[in-house]
């Protein structure tokens, strides 16, 4: 299947061979004695070293909150803060608040001595993608550079008699005609009359309207061509070029935060690009336009109906956003971390397939919010299935590094045990990079209340900090290591 999957040795034996209609051979959990080779472990001497104190690479790197103006002193107080207190570096992270002009010269400028300073304090300094979330509109650059590219929907609204009246973008007019759909678009268009009193199916393209969360503009259609690589020219092009010495080293890589392709138009509409009718026909080899109904109620074969287009919408997301920036970064030596629209699958209005793509990830990442442990399965902390996902795609790709966000939300009186109950439960399940939300720059203002808590002064506890991150630190260090031996393979349908 075009675009699912990418490009990589075989990295497993004795492994079942599971085929699924939906293509992406991600859809499953765990492998059977899954060959990826660990880092190799030295003698007890060296091990024992790297037990006591961890390197930069495995201590936790929180998303370090740019949310008012950034001057190098700030910069540099924080920094030596944050290496005082154990962690191994950070990401830095435009957010509401910001003042300094995100992307200008002055930010860029401030980038360039964020590294210098990282490389003399020995902390990683990683690229956070986005002026706040989700990535992909460049705080507003994108938009307004490619207006086209304007999310949009598909809404569907059910009559009892055809009009065309006051409709800007129709795409098509249906008849319900049993189980079956009659396109009559064209007859009303040219004026038709006498239609009978009946069900009819009205499909048109709406629109997102600017919102200031968007710099004044809209979220972005991901599933367009060329829209990541104006996004990528004119974010890491732009940390290329006054950083990229630095790539691969002092600046291991970059984070995406929660790309997606939910439509615009509400609860009644679903995805749409302007090459969705085309590439549907090429790819499932029939039209859409008749069938549309099914996707909004249980009519006729709805499941294949569903089935075909939430496939086609995940291959144009990967084609068009995934594969090209994974593709971006294995060229400029940066690994690819973050992760898409939260996890409580199944949601594929937002994200077809989690873990297809997670597959395009160095180092493929999730999203745990909360203090409160909920099972369900649109859950934050206690979504077991989510996590093991993760783990599952690191496995099959041979990826030694599993990242998560965490603590995002989880309230200003979170304790040492809360953070440890829930870092533990993570790292039991397969991740062994933390990422802790959020650092704050300062807290003035509405800013406290931005998903609040801070790692960093405010706290009473911060002066102790230093011990989580040494005990996260050395789990991510023993777990990066090692051999994941599994004897079961659940099968995720996907669709």
């Amino acid at each position: 299947m075009k675009g699912l999957v990418p490009a990589a040795k075989p990295i497993t034996k004795n492994l079942f061979l599971v085929v699924f209609l939906s293509g992406p051979i991600f859809s499953l959990f765990f492998l059977t004695s899954c060959e990826r080779r660990p880092p190799a472990v030295g003698s007890l001497s060296e091990t024992r070293k790297l037990f006591a104190d961890p390197p930069a690479e495995y201590r936790p790197a929180p998303l370090w909150v740019w949310n008012e103006e950034m001057t190098v002193e700030k910069i540099r107080t924080q920094l030596t803060d944050f290496k005082d207190k154990g962690f191994g570096g950070v990401f830095v992270h435009p957010r509401p608040g910001l003042i300094t002009p995100y992307l200008s010269e002055e930010w860029l400028s401030l980038f360039k001595e964020t590294v210098r300073l990282g490389r003399e304090l020995g902390l990683k300094v990683w690229i956070y993608d986005e002026n706040s979330y989700p990535s992909g509109f460049a705080g507003g650059l994108v938009p307004a550079a490619l207006p086209e590219a304007v999310r949009s929907g598909l809404k569907a609204t059910r009559l009892k008699l055809p009009s065309l009246k006051g409709v800007e973008n129709p795409v098509c007019l249906l008849q319900e005609q049993g189980q079956d759909f009659l396109d009559i678009t064209e007859r009303v268009r040219a004026g038709e009359k006498g239609w009978p009193e009946g069900a009819y199916w009205l499909l048109e393209v709406v629109k997102q309207e600017p919102s200031p969360w968007y710099g004044g503009f809209t979220y972005v259609d991901l599933m367009r061509p060329g829209v990541t690589q104006a996004f990528l020219r004119l974010t890491l092009d732009a940390y290329k070029r006054v950083a990229g010495d630095e790539f691969g080293s002092t600046v291991p890589g970059t984070f995406q935060d929660e790309a997606e392709i939910a439509p615009a138009g509400g609860a009644w509409a679903v995805n749409y690009t302007p090459a969705l009718f085309s590439e549907f026909r090429q790819r499932r080899g029939y039209d859409l336009k008749p069938e549309l109904p099914r996707l909004f109620e249980d009519r006729g074969d709805f499941q294949r109906l569903r089935h075909d287009f939430y496939l086609t919408c995940l291959e144009l997301f990967i084609e068009n956003w995934a594969s090209p920036y994974y593709d971006y970064c294995s060229s400029n030596n940066l690994q690819l971390t973050g992760h898409y629209w939260e996890h409580d699958w199944p949601r594929p209005r937002i994200n077809p397939d989690n873990m297809a793509l997670s597959a395009y990830a160095h180092l493929p990442g999730i999203d745990i919010l909360m203090n409160e442990w909920d099972p369900g399965v649109h859950a934050q902390f206690g979504n077991s299935r989510a996590v093991r996902e993760l783990g599952s795609v690191a496995n099959q790709l041979g990826q030694p590094r599993t990242l998560s966000e965490t603590y995002g939300a989880s309230g200003w009186d979170l304790t040492f045990f809360d953070q440890k109950r829930i870092g533990d439960w993570e790292y039991a399940l397969g991740v062994n990079f933390l990422n802790q939300h959020l650092v704050y720059s300062t807290t003035v203002g509405a800013r406290k209340r931005d998903h609040p808590l801070s790692f960093s002064y405010h706290q009473p506890w911060w002066p102790a900090y230093r011990l989580m991150n040494d005990y996260f630190g050395r789990l991510s260090a023993a777990l990066s290591s090692g051999l994941q031996l599994n004897r079961i393979l659940v099968m995720e349908p996907t669709t």
